[in-house]
């Protein structure tokens, strides 16, 4: 019996052993995220053995992620095939840290409740994070805007001014669907948000569209994209004091006297 007990011993101290040569660890960059805004996470893996972890396309090694919604019976599937956080290399007692968005690997359309855990596939062996959830909620809608495209014919792309607390504090977001097609771009951060003054959207004829809000007290922002068929891109961000010059300003402001295009500068692209 004291065999037996010292042998069961022994088992489990070599499976907890293996379980933390490998440990994982999932982050998430919030606990809610508005409808089609990108789900940003990171993993970090640290690398107890004594040789390399290489991950790349040659490699059996793989990373992926196991989600579910709030019955957790519904397993939403990758979408896509590829390396969900990229070719890299860990070096014996060293960790290494991947940021991706979750929704491009996963569909994460629907309002609700998910859980996500990250798994790290090592010679047929998993080793998974802590279990996380997180939300994908509506916003609160304050305004819309429709554009219409001549080519291609019915296109009609549809903007939703809406805003959520988050960490303490209300961010405005925009929201942008194209009709009939159902395709959702991504859902742009504006920016904390003060409900004190309306927020302005409007959209020129020539696929140039401003958003102008308030940040606080004296800060208002200015947020230029411009929405062709094919793209739709953050262009421009200016701190104002002003925002009725701002609102008045159109596409010339994104040129200089010589005509070059300034640099685009996408300042949602913010991990945290």
């Amino acid at each position: 019996m004291i065999k037996k007990c010292l042998a069961l011993a022994l088992v489990l101290a070599a499976g907890r052993l293996c379980a933390q040569q490998f440990p994982i660890k999932l982050e998430l960059a919030y606990n809610a995220f508005v409808v089609g805004e990108p789900v940003l996470v990171q993993i970090t893996l640290e690398n107890d053995d004594r040789q390399d972890i290489v991950i790349d396309e040659k490699s059996r090694d793989r990373i992926f992620f196991e989600l579910t919604t709030e019955d957790r019976y519904n397993y939403i599937k990758q979408y896509r095939e590829g390396l969900v956080a990229g070719a890299f290399t860990v070096s014996p007692r060293q960790n290494a840290q991947r940021r991706l968005e979750l929704d491009k690997w996963h569909s994460l359309m629907s309002e609700g409740k998910y859980f996500v855990q990250a798994v790290f596939l090592h010679n047929g062996q998993r080793y998974v994070s802590q279990l996380k959830t997180f939300d994908i909620v509506p916003g609160l809608k304050l305004k819309e805007g429709i554009q219409m495209f001549v080519k291609p014919a019915n296109l009609k792309r549809t903007f939703t001014l809406s805003y959520w607390h988050r960490n303490e504090v209300d961010r405005l977001f925009l929201r942008a669907v194209d009709e009939p097609s159902g395709l959702m771009w991504d859902t742009v951060d504006l920016g904390t948000f003060s409900r004190a003054y309306p927020a302005k959207l409007d959209i020129a004829p020539d696929g140039v569209v401003s958003v102008v809000h308030k940040s606080n007290q004296d800060v208002f922002f200015r947020t230029v994209l411009w929405s062709l068929p094919e793209s739709l891109e953050v262009v421009e961000r200016n701190k104002l004091l002003d925002p009725e010059v701002a609102a008045s300003q159109n596409a010339k402001s994104l040129y200089n006297e010589s005509g070059d295009k300034k640099s685009a500068k996408k300042p949602w692209w913010k991990l945290w």
